[in-house]
């Protein structure tokens, strides 16, 4: 037996020749073996051996998501209190598998528990509790372990008096005294016009306001813009920069705490 398939070629004629002819091979002279042949391809059957041992593996593809399509409904815009609840909404508008969320602290350790509660076949809510102290909590979002455009998303956790179970003001782990919005005052470049070649810039002093959080968000018509940058210059005066790419309107939002500072919202035009 061939271990490959070969070609062969069957001379028909000789061997009709061959049996009338008493000398046996006389009719063989004078012809080509080329002449009236038939040719013919054949495959040999491989062996038992040659076939695996081991039962066939089945590989199974993840299912395609689009996490473009999912929404979160009803998460905090503005700044929440610390050792508050926070609940919001994630609908899946149809697409299919399984949400991961997890929650980091300010630290950057992860924030337990966070309990997800189906509410119907497309929205399931989430809650969880600011208690690791003030500042930035991170919420990362994932579905079929892909990461949902945006995410994580930010909450700012601000320290306020937290008030007892008899309704008097507990002891605060860290004191602030009243904070005033209509005393912030804010001067700037970017606070007027906006160029796409450069980054902006503007000045927002706090000094008078007492002590608080100093939030900022520049919107465009695609969302936020690419990058805010606040940096803390001394004495609650904060330098504030951000850089857009596209042209078109965008509303600058500048809060002290909760409040809007005197001008805000702002409304920009890039050309």
């Amino acid at each position: 037996m061939f271990k490959v398939s070969q070609e062969m070629r069957l001379n028909t004629q000789a061997a009709a020749a061959t049996a009338c002819s008493p000398g046996g091979n006389s009719a063989l002279e004078g012809h080509s073996p080329e002449e009236g042949g038939i040719f013919g391809r054949y495959q040999r059957t491989p062996d038992a051996d040659a076939y695996p041992a081991e039962p066939p593996r089945v590989y199974v593809a993840p299912e395609l998501t689009d996490a473009g399509k999912v929404q979160l409904l009803h998460f905090p815009s503005g700044a929440v209190r610390v050792n508050s609840s926070v609940s919001f909404v994630i609908r899946r508008n149809g697409v299919k598998g399984n949400f991961e969320v997890r929650v980091e602290g300010p630290s950057g350790q992860p924030i337990q528990p966070v309990q997800l509660q189906q509410l119907d076949p497309e929205r399931f809510q989430i809650d969880c509790q600011l208690a690791a102290g003030a500042g930035l909590y991170k919420v990362h979002v994932k579905c079929n372990s892909v990461t949902l455009p945006r995410s994580p998303f930010i909450i700012v956790a601000i320290a306020g008096l937290a008030e007892s179970v008899e309704g008097k003001p507990a002891n605060s782990a860290v004191p602030i005294s009243e904070s005033d919005a209509s005393k912030v005052h804010s001067r700037g470049l970017g606070l007027t016009h906006v160029s796409l070649l450069e980054r902006n810039e503007f000045t927002v002093d706090c000094s008078q306001a007492g002590s608080n959080m100093l939030l900022v968000g520049v919107l465009g018509q695609r969302g936020p813009c690419e990058e805010v940058t606040v940096k803390h210059l001394g004495r609650n005066i904060h330098r504030v920069t951000y850089r857009v790419c596209d042209p078109g309107d965008y509303v600058l939002v500048a809060k002290w705490g909760e409040h809007h500072i005197p001008g805000s919202p702002f409304s920009l035009t890039a050309d």
